[in-house]
């Protein structure tokens, strides 16, 4: 929902583990002494940082937060929601990955549903570092996501959907299997194949 003075963004991630490795080696060197990884347990109201997104995701299973770093050691400012995508399957390498939540059945078949990246922030509540750092922190982030991902998640009917990124790893994994639900909620998705290269001409 809108809120006055706010600004945020997001994209549907579909990712496995190795995508996750792979974003989070991509961003490693553009935020190197500008961000850090951090988990939250809500019960115990800790943060715990990470120097890495895997290491972060093997804290907790679900999601973690990308955050400017403080002058005090700790973060500070607006927090970037990374989600993990929720993945239903009987196979056992992803399950373990994944922490072998969501085992399929019979009566619950294999699915596949996005994850996401995210923010919202209210810029004129923060200092000008802040605002400042946070924007070049978000840019790196979409950077690094883009650049490990691909945008072929489509509609049923073939409609392209920008909201949403692949993983290599993630669209390889599900293209092996043409009975897997794709979706979002209620809307049914589809994982659209790489472009064919054309053959080169003959002279």
């Amino acid at each position: 929902m809108f809120e006055t003075g706010s600004s945020s963004k997001q994209v549907g991630t579909f990712m496995l583990p190795e995508d996750e490795t792979a974003f989070g080696k991509a961003l490693a060197p553009l935020i190197a002494d500008l961000a850090r990884w951090e988990t939250h347990d809500q019960r115990a109201r800790t943060v715990t940082l990470h120097e890495s997104l895997p290491a972060a995701m093997q804290h907790d299973r679900t999601q973690a937060f990308l955050r400017l770093l403080g002058r005090d050691g700790g973060t500070v400012g607006p927090l970037i929601q990374y989600l993990r995508t929720s993945v239903v399957t009987t196979d056992d390498t992803v399950l373990a990955a994944t922490g072998g939540w969501y085992r399929a059945t019979p009566e619950r078949p294999e699915a596949l549903s996005p994850g996401r990246l995210a923010f919202k922030w209210f810029p004129g509540e923060e200092p000008d570092c802040v605002r400042r750092d946070f924007a070049i922190l978000a840019g790196q982030a979409w950077k690094a996501l883009q650049k490990v991902t691909s945008p072929h998640i489509e509609t049923e009917t073939g409609k392209p959907l920008r909201r949403y990124r692949v993983g290599a790893v993630a669209k390889a994994w599900a293209m092996e299997r043409p009975d897997l639900l794709v979706h979002d909620c209620a809307l049914r998705l589809r994982i659209r194949p790489a472009p064919r290269s054309l053959p080169p001409a003959s002279g």
